[in-house]
């Protein structure tokens, strides 16, 4: 605990995020010692053939990776059958992230995954800095690097080295916020551009922007008052833009929701977690849902979570009402629920203020072997397709 007061404080996070990094490496190639081979056979996608125990690099562009892969090296397609149903297609994935790696390919020698990898541990570094400063400035340095250390020892933390959009998206989630939270609406602009282009969630950030407006009103000037309600009707309207861009492209108006029913992922409330509510989905998962909703909720106003900027906590309430709203049941919930931006619980209450250093030391320790454990469990059940489970991540 000394080592961090007396470092810069931008060094904190990014230790801790190259610790774990290195660790969740070796979690993955160990793990990848029981991948299956991935030829076609098994009806996941292959963009490259891949032999059984392929080894850490491969097992990184595993599942979507190989569909980043694709839109990597060959874009998206052009045509689409023009009615009725399509099969799975590129078009189901968004373009801001296989650009960034296609860039990274052709500026260096790097191939597709080690390109993949470095583009989403630079943005996932760059989102732990972001998260530490805010919590930094309302926490203090314990709470600070607790939750950068619980958010890179998550469960699914491991997919931020992976060929997958989590780091860039959460680094878009954090600019979102801290923009927010300093009143820079800059920032804002540049964060929802970023999200409209990387996942389907910017929707989520029309309320929180909302919500920080009415928070904020008696102190905003008129032009800051104007300029919230346009960021909130951006939110709205931008989560159009991906779809809007496929139906140019391929002359087919509804390609993008087309391509997502392939893989049965239309957005819909009567077959989400709380679908129950609306005639739909089981009463034992909205149960479930309803639960971790509530922990959560209860999490980010306990004195311990106040140590979370206000916008930060909007965040990942509403992000995650929005999941549970939208998502319908799925292995991929873990890796949906890292981007709340916080690590669901509010781990500082472990070391509250005025405990020792020792204790401090023995918490951070704590949290960081059960996280790590929790990954273990998580890679060789989703990350790595193995004899013993093919759900994706």
């Amino acid at each position: 605990m000394r080592l961090l007061a007396r470092s810069p404080w931008w060094l904190a996070p990014l230790a801790i995020f190259v610790a774990t990094r290195l660790v969740d490496a070796l979690v993955i190639a160990h793990a990848a010692h029981a991948q299956v081979a991935i030829d076609g056979s098994l009806g996941i996608h292959a963009e490259e053939l891949k032999p059984a125990h392929p080894g850490y690099w491969a097992a990184l562009s595993n599942w979507d990776g190989q569909w980043y892969e694709t839109i990597a090296r060959h874009g998206y397609p052009r045509s689409l059958p023009a009615s009725g149903p399509v099969p799975q297609t590129a078009w189901a994935f968004y373009p801001l992230y296989p650009a960034l790696v296609r860039l990274v390919m052709i500026v260096t020698p790097l191939g597709f995954a080690s390109a993949a990898s470095l583009v989403s541990m630079t943005f996932a570094a760059l989102a732990m800095v972001l998260i530490f400063r805010l919590v930094l400035v309302r926490g203090g340095r314990f709470a600070a690097a607790m939750t950068v250390l619980a958010l890179c020892v998550f469960p699914s933390a491991p997919i931020l080295q992976a060929a997958y959009t989590e780091g860039l998206a959460l680094f878009g989630i954090a600019l979102l916020v801290r923009s927010l939270t300093r009143r820079e609406y800059a920032g804002a602009w540049v964060a929802l551009l970023l999200l409209a282009l990387t996942r389907p969630i910017v929707a989520a950030a029309a309320p929180v922007i909302v919500l920080h407006g009415l928070v904020h009103w008696r102190r905003s000037s008129r032009r800051q008052r104007w300029t919230i309600g346009c960021l909130a009707v951006a939110a709205a309207a931008l989560v159009l833009l991906w779809p809007v861009v496929a139906a140019i492209v391929t002359g087919r108006r509804d390609a993008y929701f087309a391509t997502q029913r392939a893989w049965n992922n239309e957005l819909s409330l009567q077959r989400s977690y709380l679908g129950w509510l609306f005639g739909g989905a089981d009463q034992h998962t909205t149960i479930t849902a309803a639960l971790v909703l509530l922990v959560l909720l209860v999490a980010l106003v306990v004195p311990a979570g106040r140590a979370w900027p206000l916008e930060l906590r909007l965040w990942a309430g509403i992000y995650a009402l929005y999941l549970a709203l939208t998502l319908r049941p799925t292995s991929s919930i873990e890796r949906y629920m890292l981007l709340a931006g916080v690590p669901w619980l509010p781990v500082t209450a472990l070391a509250p203020a005025g405990t020792s250093r020792w204790v401090r030391v023995l918490a951070f320790v704590t949290v960081a072997l059960v996280g790590i454990r929790l990954q273990v469990g998580w890679v060789e059940h989703y990350l790595i397709p193995s004899t013993g489970s093919l759900l994706p991540p």
